[in-house]
């Protein structure tokens, strides 16, 4: 598959895949970011991507960046139809500042087949094993 890319900011960097076999790529901002502890920004990428119609991207934390500096990313789906700049929705979830430079690769994105949904208005859902049962309840 092969996903258009329009490079809106002259120092933005093309998405990388970093490995054969990785599952999704790899994108970084294109400006300087300090995130306070607590705080939440749009981390911008400059980046527009196409993104073919029955897919979706779905943007996803970088595993070391969760796990060194408890950075988390939110918000993290891109409709085919969308043709604006990826922004990245980034919260620090530690208790010191970070500092992100441009350049740096913030978050990861899948690219993924999605099914087109219809909705039915019933009286009655069919019965499960699990009914109603909601939060808990099959245990810890």
């Amino acid at each position: 598959m092969k996903i258009k890319v329009k490079k809106l900011k002259a120092n933005a960097i093309l998405p990388q895949m970093m490995r054969q076999g990785d599952a999704a790529f790899d994108l970084a901002t294109c400006e300087d970011v300090l995130l306070h502890p607590g705080e939440t920004k749009i981390i911008p990428t400059g980046l527009a991507l196409e993104i073919p119609v029955g897919f979706v991207g779905n943007i996803r934390d970088r595993s070391g960046m969760s796990a060194k500096h408890a950075l988390h990313t939110l918000a993290g789906i891109i409709d085919s139809n969308y043709r604006g700049e990826i922004g990245i929705v980034m919260t620090n979830l530690s208790q010191t500042d970070y500092q992100i430079k441009t350049g740096d690769r913030v978050a990861q994105m899948l690219i993924q087949k999605i099914e087109i949904t219809e909705f039915e208005e019933v009286e009655e859902l069919s019965d499960t094993n699990r009914g109603e049962k909601g939060f808990n309840s099959s245990g810890y």
